[in-house]
């Protein structure tokens, strides 16, 4: 009887082994998960506290120099008035970050204003309404045009990592509010806030903006195959070209142009 309870004794303990290095092993990914995670994120707050510290000593925020921090954008519109400084991080969940700062300048004699807009869960932009600071979607802008308006914002976005998004995106300064949106497009005989175009994360997709044609010209999207349709992140460029074009203070959508006369 002893040596029976003794061989049960030792079988248990042996059988329950392996789920203890099983268990370690399964602790050491959650740790390292965990201290990656928690290093992204450290790294984006030290990259906007530096920049928060830049723009509160300065007083010509529109001229700060941003070039020896890894990872951190800029552009100026072309009238020279507004720069966007701006940059992401991709958490370890698969969500993206996003940050930017809007310095709008209206003369070489004005202090220049400035807006900092956060997204710590990027979400694609929907077509139609508004945005704020307090509910921006999360985007990196790369050109900016002036308008009569204000200006038109070109923007990259990731927001998931088997797609991207490119959208054209108008934007409105009144005071020290910056306003992203306005119905000033129409595609398919319904107006629209801003053109949001998503694709696959293998493909590459071109916006350029024509001036002497007043139009944005761009890759028409198709998905790979036509059971796909709606499925984004399975659609890219079919080499056919569509624009939109500003008549009469709106960017109307003309399908399939010849762009030979871009």
């Amino acid at each position: 009887m002893l040596n029976l309870v003794s061989y049960r004794v030792n079988t248990a303990s042996h059988r329950t082994k392996p789920r203890t290095i099983m268990n370690k092993k399964v602790l050491k990914s959650v740790l390292l998960f965990i201290a990656t995670f928690i290093v992204s994120v450290v790294m984006a707050d030290e990259t906007e506290a530096r920049l928060d510290s830049m723009l509160n000593v300065t007083n010509d925020a529109f001229s700060i120099d941003v070039s020896n921090i890894n990872n951190v954008g800029s552009v100026i519109s072309d009238d020279g008035k507004l720069r966007i400084i701006s940059w992401n991080n991709r958490l370890e969940n698969g969500s993206f970050e996003y940050y930017s700062y809007f310095i709008f300048k209206k003369n070489g004699k004005s202090k220049a204003t400035v807006r900092k807009f956060v997204s710590k869960n990027a979400l694609k932009p929907k077509n139609s309404g508004k945005y704020f600071a307090n509910n921006w979607y999360g985007c990196l802008y790369y050109k900016a045009f002036a308008t009569k308006s204000g200006y038109i914002l070109l923007g990259y976005q990731t927001y998931q990592d088997i797609s991207r998004v490119k959208l054209i995106e108008p934007l409105e300064i009144k005071g020290n509010d910056f306003i992203l949106g306005n119905d000033i497009f129409r595609a398919n005989g319904k107006k629209q806030s801003r053109a949001v175009f998503e694709y696959s994360a293998n493909a590459v997709m071109s916006i350029e903006y024509d001036k002497s044609g007043k139009r944005f010209v761009f890759d028409h999207l198709s998905p790979e195959n036509p059971n796909l349709k709606g499925v984004f992140s399975y659609y890219g460029p079919d080499f056919t070209y569509d624009s939109f074009t500003l008549k009469k203070k709106l960017w109307v959508l003309t399908e399939d142009i010849d762009i030979k006369n871009k």
